[in-house]
Formats: structure tokens, C-alpha cells, sequence
């Protein structure tokens, strides 16, 4: 594979301007020139350390998440997630959110991926994706608005939510940790 398109000369960045900010989003404009001489203006949302997303395994079941998602207005099946803290390592976020969201901690914590984006033409935001085993009680006191329900779902059923196309598994970050998850544990 050929991998030296991603070795190009980046753009010049000509001016750059934060557009709005929000409590939580900060949108920043670029105007860029490309080595060819075109010129465009790109927006981007900006800010933060990363995230985290954590996939819990207790050696029989994957726990999955059901948390109101606002950009769909419903409940969404998914996994525990959250910002890395200033001072934080990504393990020590996962750990912390996964005893925060929904009570667990968890004595093995392996990396299964870093850095993974999503739309990357516009998002700055980078996730560490993380297998969570040997799971035991821990809770710690988080900022959620409400309880996050707690749905176990064995090897065999995570497959189907990754590969049925009605499945009601929409988060594609989830569905990308969970197979990478399946892959480690032998599952796939």
C-alpha cells in the first residue's frame, strides 16, 4: 500500500479567526492556500485534550449504553465516553468516566486504537478507543443529567448490532471500538 498522498506539503494557513464560540464549541475559520495556488476558507469546531470511549468486557457481556443523544433528540445505544481532563493520561480518563457513566471500574485496561476522528474536514476532536476487562463495583460522581442505562450484550448479539443493517446501533464510533473489542477478545 501506498501510503505517501498523506505526506503532502499542507496547505498554508493565511489567516485564521475563532467565528463563535460556545460554553462547549469553539468554530474557528482558516483561509488556506494549497500549493496549486486555489485559496479556500475552511471552518473547523476546535478545543480540548480528546476523548475517550470505553468498551466494557466482563468476560461474558459487552455493556453497552442507552443515553439521550441531543443532536438526534432520542435515546441512543452506545458506550461510555467522555473528555480527557487536563492533567489526565487517556487510561485515566477511561477509567474515570467508566466509574463516573456507570459504575464500574476495571483492574485490565488495554488500548484498542489511538487516535481515532470522526469528520475530520471539520472536527478537531480525536477519541482513544479502550477495551475495559476484570470489571468490578466503583462509582464515582459525574455530571450526567440522569442515570445511563446499562444494556449486556453478549459477543454473538454485539455482531449482529455491528452488521445487521437495521440494527439500532447507529454510533459509528461504538461500532468501530466494539469490533476492534470482538477482534481482541478472539470473538471475530
Amino acid at each position: 500500500m501506498d501510503l505517501s498522498p498523506l505526506a503532502q506539503i499542507l496547505p498554508e494557513i493565511e489567516a485564521r479567526r475563532t467565528f463563535k464560540a460556545s460554553r462547549i464549541f469553539t468554530i474557528e475559520e482558516l483561509k488556506l492556500k494549497f500549493h496549486n495556488g486555489e485559496e479556500r476558507v475552511y471552518e473547523r469546531i476546535v478545543g480540548g485534550r480528546g476523548a475517550v470511549m470505553i468498551v466494557p468486557y466482563d468476560g461474558t457481556h459487552f455493556y453497552l449504553t442507552a443515553e439521550y443523544a441531543g443532536g438526534l433528540h432520542q435515546y441512543s445505544l452506545g458506550l461510555v465516553k467522555g473528555k480527557i481532563d487536563e492533567g489526565e493520561s487517556g487510561q485515566e480518563a477511561a477509567l474515570r468516566e467508566l466509574a463516573e457513566e456507570i459504575g464500574l471500574g476495571a483492574r485490565r485496561i488495554s488500548l484498542l486504537r489511538a487516535p481515532v476522528t470522526v469528520a475530520p474536514g471539520m472536527l478537531e476532536l480525536s477519541m482513544h478507543l479502550y477495551l475495559a476487562e476484570d470489571l468490578y463495583p466503583h462509582q464515582l460522581s459525574g455530571d450526567e443529567p440522569e442515570p445511563i442505562q446499562i444494556i449486556k450484550a453478549s459477543p454473538a448479539e454485539v455482531k449482529d448490532l455491528i452488521f445487521k443493517p437495521d440494527a439500532p446501533l447507529h454510533e459509528a464510533r461504538a461500532a468501530f471500538a466494539l469490533t476492534l473489542a470482538l477482534h481482541k477478545i478472539g470473538a471475530l
